[in-house]
């Protein structure tokens, strides 16, 4: 791949690393624990210096500043190590999992380097090397470069490849730069107020990407995290005495439901929601039985975290980010409904290969992100839903999440939808696509779904799904139950 490093010789400061933020709490904390991994302690100074070996081992593979090496290796702690090392060496990295997308293995094709287990080396990748456990005996054996030599990084210095939420069900790649990469771990930081006695929970892969960014604002501030597959999410909270965890509402929803009979509610935890609204009626079981605080926000990978969201489901703007409310003419308005647009340093500025995309979504130094809320006033956003799960079923526009939202607590279900579909005459009818929580649970359902539904929705279909389709952070795929939708019933 082109490479793609960009002159840092301007007369500016660098940027720092998180590795510099490590070295720095070695050196004053060396036995405080960076990392608890499935009940392994990992201090600050085994860290760095785990850091320096993998540095060395790296500098032997000929890379060069502004290279792209793909990461995609189960291994939580050799991925970051990966992550850290690579970036110290001014390497542009991206994550992935195990399951590939169409994006990953155009991702891959093009790297310079995929780093990868045994089991999962990616057939389309130029370059591959295999982390297994033989050449990691081979770098624990070599002398750490201690302190670490880091890359100069300024402003426009792409840092990581990260990936859109895909909520149209299109997976596009950005890339994000010093600034931008600075921009989020800062504004993690101010949200979550990690200091030396947060405890993170890791709760999914560093794949998601918003991952990376919590970790590296925990570990700059000296607190740990803590990853533990050998019990449920609720067990390791209480047992590992967590202060922090990041889930999306379906992972929460699923860790309310699992929680035992007088389980004893965490006051020091504050649970914080990515990727999709949260129901009030969730945010207040979390509260009744599971944490002291949940913090819901609103933001995207193209722009960085854009305003906290209150109870009431206001959002209040974070401090260095501009949002504005358009109307069709692209006029700014407030107190009205209208399409949102953003702007801060957290900007990425375009799509990798997808100029379309790219033209429509950023335009004149704003991000659009096909939202649509009112403006209160100028740090006061509520929002209203998605531009594109506008839905418009017999001549009646509407967002379908408030409804959803509505039905979901109502009915037998372990998940829910709301969508639309064209029916023979290509007149759009309204479907609800449920997971019922059992065998029986359908015929309850199909006696209370009525009663639910506004009155002036007529005709509305009622199907049954093993799964709602949805992003890695829980947003629906709409595209994909009408997809499903239409495949059961040409089976029918």
């Amino acid at each position: 791949m082109e490479n793609i490093a960009k002159d840092t010789t301007e007369s500016v400061a660098a940027l720092p690393s998180t590795v510099d933020f490590i070295g720095h709490h070695a050196g004053l904390h060396p036995d405080d624990v960076a990392l608890c991994l499935n009940g392994r302690d990992i201090s600050y100074n085994t860290l760095y210096q785990d850091i320096g070996r993998m540095v060395v081992a790296f500098r032997g593979f000929g890379l060069r500043n502004g290279d792209i090496v793909g990461i995609d290796h189960p291994n939580l702690y050799l991925h970051w190590l990966a992550i850290l090392s690579l970036e110290a060496l001014g390497v542009v990295t991206f994550s992935s999992e195990r399951t590939r997308t169409p994006d990953m293995n155009a991702a891959f094709s093009t790297a310079d380097l995929v780093i990868c287990a045994p089991d999962n080396t990616p057939p389309e990748a130029r370059r591959i090397h295999v982390m297994d456990e033989k050449w990691v005996d081979t770098v624990r054996q070599l002398t750490p470069e201690l302190p670490v030599a880091i890359a100069p990084a300024v402003a426009e210095t792409p840092m990581r490849i990260v990936r859109s939420s895909g909520t149209t069900g299109i997976l596009k790649r950005m890339i994000r730069p010093g600034r931008a990469r600075e921009f989020f771990i800062r504004q993690y930081q101010f949200r979550s107020g990690f200091n030396r006695r947060s405890r993170y929970l890791i709760s999914m892969g560093f794949h998601i990407e918003v991952f990376v960014d919590y970790v590296a604002a925990c570990i700059r501030m000296g607190g740990t995290c803590v990853y533990d597959t050998r019990d449920s999410i609720s067990a390791v909270l209480a047992s590992q005495a967590i202060t922090h965890i990041t889930l999306p509402p379906f992972v929460l929803i699923q860790v309310l439901d699992s929680l035992p009979s007088g389980y004893q509610k965490l006051p020091d935890l504050t649970v914080f929601t990515i990727g999709a609204a949260l129901p009030k009626s969730v945010r207040q079981r979390v509260l009744d039985s599971l944490a002291g605080e949940i913090v819901e926000s609103y933001g995207t990978q193209e722009i960085a975290p854009v305003c906290m969201i209150g109870a009431d489901g206001i959002g209040r703007i974070l401090p260095g980010v501009q949002v504005e409310v358009v109307d069709d003419n692209e006029q700014p308005v407030q107190g009205t409904p209208g399409r949102v647009r953003i702007r801060s340093d957290g900007s990425v500025g375009r799509y990798i290969d997808d100029p379309a995309a790219t033209a429509r979504m950023f335009r004149n130094g704003w991000f659009y992100p096909g939202d649509i809320a009112v403006l209160q006033d100028r740090l006061t956003l509520r929002l209203v839903g998605r531009e594109d799960d506008m839905l418009n079923v017999q001549g009646i526009k509407f967002i379908p999440g408030p409804l959803e939202e509505q039905l979901r607590p109502s009915l037998p279900v372990t998940d829910l939808c709301v969508t639309s579909i064209a029916d023979e005459n290509g007149a759009n009818r309204l479907w609800v696509v449920v997971v019922p929580e059992n065998a029986d649970a359908m015929a309850v359902i199909r006696d209370r779904l009525p009663a639910l539904l506004p009155t002036e929705m007529e005709n509305v279909r009622l199907a049954k799904l093993d799964a709602i389709p949805r992003t890695a952070t829980g947003k629906i795929l709409r595209s994909d139950v009408n997809t499903a939708l239409a495949q059961a019933e040409q089976n029918r």
